[in-house]
């Protein structure tokens, strides 16, 4: 039986003492897409954070790949895409400055990029349509566009399992559009796929299957064409989670690619 990429046992996460996330079962397998919808507040966010060690929880578990997260070491193998976080934010870098740190987690400690690190950047600023930015200053680009700098980057250790948040949330068409391209070419490959959505738009065909959270809980999990109407519903809402900010980081390697 196959290794899942991500599973979640019995999880529960608390923000500040408010319970965010409840009990909760979650799986994504090599190859497959799973879209976790919801409400605003519903706790999306703060489940994927958990998922990827920026977040501690009060109780359950989380695997990577067959291996405790506190345990885990291989984050090559995981990319993450955070909530549009705005790429030229901090000190101004290049397009290819942005995506080159997405290789840290294969990198050598302290060692200086090598020619297949200078490659991977090059392919994945291909990969999302931004080949001939490299040099450019990331303040120069759009939105959208820096939107997809950001998904470059995770993609840029080559991971086998991909976690988006909210990655097309007030991105222009053009770059959903690429986005589902690139995820299609991955899922393909065998990389698995948890996306956080309010809405699907062109990335719909790619999911083999929706997970709905209502007030931290599960309420579905299952195709994503027998959902019913109020969780059609919620997948729809546009704003953000409130509640769900970001908290310190606890499962990280400092050097790695989310810092």
């Amino acid at each position: 039986m196959t290794v899942p990429a991500l599973r979640v046992h019995d999880l529960s996460v608390s923000l500040t003492g408010r319970p965010v996330v409840r009990r909760v079962d979650l799986a994504v397998r090599p190859g497959e897409f799973v879209t976790l919808l919801g409400a605003n507040g519903s706790g999306k966010s703060t489940l994927v954070r958990a998922c990827v060690g920026l977040l501690p929880w009060t109780s359950g578990s989380v695997e990577l790949f067959g291996d405790p997260l506190a345990a885990f070491e291989a984050w090559h193998r995981v990319g993450y895409v955070p909530q549009r976080s705005g790429a030229a934010s901090g000190v101004p870098a290049t397009v290819a400055e942005v995506v080159g740190t997405g290789r840290l987690a294969r990198r050598q400690r302290f060692g200086w990029p090598r020619s297949e690190d200078r490659r991977a950047v090059r392919t994945r600023l291909e990969q999302v349509g931004l080949g001939d930015r490299a040099s450019d200053a990331v303040t120069q680009l759009s939105g959208g566009q820096q939107q997809r700098v950001m998904i470059a980057r995770a993609l840029a250790c080559d991971p086998d399992l991909l976690v988006l948040d909210e990655p097309v949330a007030g991105v222009d068409a053009a770059s959903q559009e690429v986005l589902a391209g690139v995820l299609g070419e991955l899922v393909r490959a065998g990389c698995g796929v948890l996306l956080v959505a309010h809405e699907l738009g062109p990335l719909a065909p790619l999911v083999d299957r929706a997970v709905v959270l209502r007030g931290g809980r599960v309420a579905y999990d299952g195709p994503v064409h027998q959902l019913t109407d109020s969780d059609a519903d919620a997948a729809n809402a546009h704003a953000h989670a409130h509640g769900e900010a970001p908290a310190p980081r606890t499962g990280l390697p400092s050097e790695g690619p989310w810092r």
